[in-house]
């Protein structure tokens, strides 16, 4: 059972991240997600120096190692309350809490909270989203091609009534492979955002000048992403079964 008000200090949080004991539920370019024990939550870092020695894909058997601007980066923001990703999304979040729907709202994690550890640098403690049995959601586009979560239809209108969402609200999420699939106990789904990276890493921010700009990008990345998942072939053959 889950102790949903269990609670750690950044000493406790830093300490569990060093021992290696922790679940890792995920790693991109930068940053590393674990689940913390006996609790419904995860803590989201930057990588270590270790962790970026494992290169871009860990466990991949043709190594790669990360790119110097992204090792820089990575070493840069750790500790830079301004620039660190973990503190934007923290930042962002507070601001989508005070001007979007509710519904729109629980797309996002529940609970964000930055803490500043001693070696690890500013981190987010947030919701862990997992599905009703507790095993973690799975992203959408695993969902969509391997067709293990639901039917594609409901898959289909799920993203459909999402993607409108953030596009008329002019949300700041632009990584769409970032977009997750929860189960739930009565067998419906949920398409969840754990990661949104609101600032962008363009020369000139000209998503900051204007909604506008902003609908216009997601749009695009929306579109590039259905074309990428051939979803709109695949779902032209599923509605033919």
């Amino acid at each position: 059972m889950e102790k949903k008000d269990a609670t750690y200090s950044a000493e406790d949080i830093e300490a569990l991240l060093n021992s290696g004991t922790l679940t890792r539920l995920g790693m991109g370019s930068r940053r590393v997600c674990y689940r913390l024990p006996e609790t419904s939550l995860c803590v989201k870092c930057y990588r270590s120096d270790e962790e970026i020695e494992e290169g871009k894909s860990p466990g991949d058997p043709h190594f790669e190692p990360l790119s110097a601007t992204v090792i820089r980066e990575i070493r840069n923001c750790r500790f830079d309350e301004k620039r660190n990703t973990g503190c934007q999304e923290y930042r962002y979040w507070m601001e989508l809490k005070r001007r979007i729907p509710e519904e729109l709202m629980s797309v996002f994690p529940s609970t964000i909270q930055p803490v500043e550890l001693p070696t690890r640098g500013w981190c987010l403690v947030e919701e862990c989203i997992l599905n009703f049995d507790g095993s973690p959601a799975v992203r959408f586009q695993d969902a969509w091609v391997y067709g293990r979560i639901a039917p594609r239809m409901e898959l289909y209108d799920t993203f459909n009534k999402i993607t409108d969402g953030l596009v008329r609200n002019a949300v700041k999420m632009y990584d769409i492979q970032n977009l997750l699939v929860q189960k739930m106990s009565n067998g419906t789904i949920r398409l969840r955002i754990a990661d949104f990276e609101p600032v962008t890493r363009t020369f000139i921010a000209l998503d900051r000048l204007s909604p506008v700009i902003v609908r216009m990008k997601l749009r695009r990345r929306f579109k590039r992403y259905r074309k990428m998942l051939c979803i709109n072939e695949t779902l032209a053959k599923t509605s033919k079964r």
